[in-house]
C-alpha cells in the first residue's frame, strides 16, 4: 500500500525538487485561495513527504514556510538557525497527519492574525500553540463536510426506497404482510 501512494505522489509532483518547488511559500497566497481544495484536495502530508521522498522532506518543506511566517511577522527577532530547525521537527513529528495545503492555509491564516502573534520575537510555542487552535477549526470543516455526506447519502437512499407493497409486487407478483408485522 505504502508504494502505491509514493508512486502516486511522484506521478502526481515528481521528484523532491520538483515538490518543493511547486509548494513554495510563494504558492500559499494561489493554494488558500480555495480552502476546501486545502482540506480535501488530497495534497500529501508530512508523513507521506517523508516516506516518499526520505526522512527529512518535511523538514526540509516547512522550514521555508516557517522562515517565511518569521519573515512577514516584522519582529526583530526572527525564527533562525536551531531554533527554525527544531521547530519545524516537532511540526513534522507532532502534526504528520497534516497534508501540506492544510499547513499553507495554517500559514497563511495566521499571516492574516487568525490564530495569534508574536511580541518582539517569533517563537515556536506561539506557532504550535496555534496549529492547536488550527486542528479545532480542522475538526469543524471534516465535521460540517461529513454531516453534509450523511445527508446527501440520506436524501439518495430515501429516493431510491420502495415501499413494502412495491418490492413484493416486484418479488412474489403479490402482497405478503410485512415481517415485522407478523404475529408469532
Amino acid at each position: 500500500m505504502q508504494q502505491k501512494k509514493k508512486n502516486e505522489i511522484i506521478a502526481a509532483y515528481g521528484q523532491r525538487e520538483a515538490f518543493l518547488s511547486e509548494f513554495n511559500p510563494d504558492t500559499q497566497k494561489i493554494i488558500c485561495g480555495t480552502p476546501d481544495v486545502c482540506f480535501f484536495g488530497g495534497a500529501p502530508t508530512l508523513g507521506q513527504l517523508n516516506m516518499t521522498y526520505g526522512e527529512n522532506t518535511a523538514i526540509m518543506w516547512l522550514i521555508p514556510q516557517l522562515y517565511n511566517l518569521s519573515e512577514y511577522s516584522g519582529c526583530k527577532d526572527k525564527l533562525e538557525g536551531h531554533s527554525l530547525e527544531m521547530c519545524a521537527g516537532v511540526i513534522a513529528m507532532e502534526f504528520h497527519y497534516l497534508s501540506v495545503t492544510e499547513l499553507m492555509l495554517f500559514f497563511h491564516r495566521f499571516k492574516s492574525g487568525r490564530y495569534g502573534r508574536f511580541y518582539g520575537s517569533v517563537d515556536p510555542l506561539v506557532i504550535t500553540t496555534s496549529l492547536r487552535d488550527f486542528l479545532r477549526e480542522r475538526a469543524a470543516v471534516y465535521d460540517h463536510k461529513e454531516s453534509e455526506e450523511r445527508e446527501k447519502q440520506y436524501e439518495e437512499n430515501r429516493r431510491n426506497a420502495i415501499s413494502w407493497e412495491d418490492y413484493c409486487m416486484n418479488t412474489y407478483g403479490e402482497i405478503k404482510p410485512h415481517p415485522l408485522n407478523e404475529q408469532k
